[in-house]
């Protein structure tokens, strides 16, 4: 796994494509910074069976993320939650607008658990579905082709509100001969800030499914599928250093 993850960090750096940022997390700041980008970048990884190899070989930001995950499969919408402040690449400190309770465009918690937001959700002519009617799913029909969680909502389309909204569209979930695969699906991904952390988050979702379906007897691989992997030139440095660092002997 260290080497494909490695290896799709090395094809950026040597081959992306120069490409306008535009704007970025709904941010016109960065719109005349450029990206290396690599385009529909397809990855498949065999998933570990622990958590300490999970860690070992994803090389993320496991402290912060495994504080980050408890958040997003606890059952509790939270908006902004705590795991924020402890984001490791956060250029912000802990201010006045989220103490006097101004909140993030989505959270992924949100996500997972719509259901359990104040308001009542509902679709179009259904109530909508959570993390735990995709496990209920799973356990009921071991065969299904249907158990996907969706992260990217009908509120996302077109950014009307022009704010951010999730780089992950969703989790596709199937199992074949006891082994748990999953299809990650997500539009963007930074190399610096996120890529190895949401390797990592995605596998510990595997992990979380294959403790809950008693049907899941190993966890098999995972398809990540990323629209747009890239770093900006101007973290470059810092991308190379950290690499360099997370991968010496």
């Amino acid at each position: 796994m260290e080497n494909i993850i490695d290896k799709h960090i090395q094809r950026l750096v040597n081959d992306g494509e120069e490409v306008p940022a535009g704007i970025w997390q709904a941010n016109e700041l960065f719109k005349d910074e450029i990206m290396l980008v690599l385009f529909n970048a397809d990855i498949k990884i065999d998933c570990p069976e622990s958590i300490a190899h999970m860690r070992l070989k994803t090389k993320a930001d496991w402290e912060w993320a495994d504080e980050h995950f408890e958040e997003r499969i606890g059952g509790v919408p939270t908006n902004p939650g705590e795991s924020y402040k402890r984001w490791p690449y956060a250029t912000f400190k802990e201010d006045d607008d989220f103490m006097d309770g101004k909140q993030f465009s989505h959270t992924y918690q949100e996500r997972f658990w719509p259901k359990s937001v104040v308001y009542p959700f509902k679709g179009i002519r259904y109530e909508f579905g959570d993390l735990e009617d995709v496990i209920q799913q799973l356990i009921n029909n071991p065969l299904t082709r249907q158990a996907y969680l969706p992260i990217f909502f009908p509120e996302d389309t077109g950014a009307v509100h022009k704010q951010r909204v999730p780089c992950t569209l969703g989790y596709q979930f199937w199992i074949h001969k006891g082994s748990l695969h999953m299809n990650y699906y997500i539009r963007s991904c930074d190399a610096l800030r996120h890529f190895r952390n949401d390797i990592y988050l995605a596998m510990r979702l595997m992990y979380h499914m294959g403790t809950r379906v008693s049907h899941i007897k190993r966890l098999g691989y995972m398809n990540m599928y990323i629209t747009n992997f890239h770093v900006f030139k101007n973290d470059l440095y810092a991308l190379k250093k950290k690499e360099t660092k997370i991968n010496k002997p």
